[in-house]
């Protein structure tokens, strides 16, 4: 062999080495860092964010610390802005997705959000005189919103990017769920905030919180897993995470319309609405564990194929 047949070998060689090298950074980052913008082009939405998610903490604190005559009012209001929250929060992690550096920033919210809330929640019970048994459910359904939630946020967010599916028509979608959210906070509290009011607000509350979960499991289900809803129902084709995902989403959705139902009347049951709001819990668990194993084979699908494209 030639010295310059062993050169041209080298250099094809280092040419290979660089592909692979490009190839595997701009998988890694789903979105080409021509269309990334700085975290700082959202500083705006996030300080609003922020803002809203202290008040809310405020009124929580209140209904906890304060003064025995506004606690059950900061309560049922609280009640009613939380599903505001969880909505902002999740504009903030979906309406920036050409942001790679606000994913971060969204799950960091997020996180201390539910975290202060959890640690809240026990101080409310104690003080109110609430069933410890129900207290400590709530106290761990923050946790776990916090935990698992957190978690299912980036990575439907790090697929949603790597697939560029998201929607405009989406964040549209949530806007207008928000001011859904928004009515129905004028109207729990234009009805009342008293003691003899929890069962109402609590249905309220239990209604308003499906309109958002709905919204985030269905863009695990439809804009990740690619599943077109008009042939799965013809031809009656779905895969069972897919299957049993619709299942305990439209479970979730039925518990809410049942909530909204109970909301509507003047004195509604006690005991029915604490038993839709374990059913929307159940339905709930259900939808997260089946959404969260729709991203994890899709995330595990793309970097499989990652790995497939890179040259020898």
């Amino acid at each position: 062999m030639l010295p310059t047949d062993s050169m041209d070998d080298d250099a094809a060689a280092r040419r290979r080495a660089g592909v692979a090298a490009a190839s595997m950074k701009q998988h890694s980052d789903s979105t080409p860092a021509a269309e990334d913008v700085p975290a700082s082009t959202y500083a705006r939405l996030e300080r609003s964010v922020i803002l809203w998610l202290v008040g809310d903490n405020v009124l929580y604190t209140f209904a906890g610390l304060g003064k025995k005559s506004v606690r059950v009012p900061c309560l049922l209001m609280e009640m009613l802005v939380f599903p505001i929250s969880m909505s902002l929060c999740m504009l903030y992690a979906y309406g920036t997705l050409d942001s790679s550096a606000v994913r971060k920033r969204s799950i960091l919210l997020w996180v201390l959000y539910m975290i202060y809330q959890a640690i809240i929640t026990l101080v409310i019970v104690r003080v109110n005189d609430f069933p410890l048994a129900r207290g400590v459910m709530l106290f761990f359904f923050h946790l776990f919103f916090a935990a698992a939630f957190g978690w299912l946020i980036g990575a439907l967010r790090d697929e949603l990017r790597a697939l560029s599916s998201m929607d405009n028509s989406r964040i549209k979608r949530l806007f207008e769920l928000m001011g859904f959210q928004l009515a129905l906070v004028v109207i729990g509290a234009t009805q009342g905030i008293g003691k003899g009011d929890l069962p109402r607000i609590a249905a309220t509350s239990t209604f308003s919180m499906s309109l958002i979960m709905a919204w985030l499991f269905a863009l695990a289900i439809f804009d990740v897993s690619g599943l077109d809803m008009t042939v799965a129902g013809i031809r009656m084709d779905l895969r069972p995470r897919e299957g049993a995902a619709l299942l305990f989403t439209g479970t979730l959705t039925l518990a809410g319309l049942a909530s909204w139902v109970l909301s509507e009347q003047n004195d509604p049951s006690r005991k029915m609405v604490v038993a839709v709001f374990d059913v929307f819990v159940v339905a709930l668990l259900g939808a997260y564990f089946c959404t969260a194993r729709i991203i994890w084979v899709a995330r595990r699908r793309r970097r499989s194929k990652v790995g497939d494209d890179l040259p020898a």
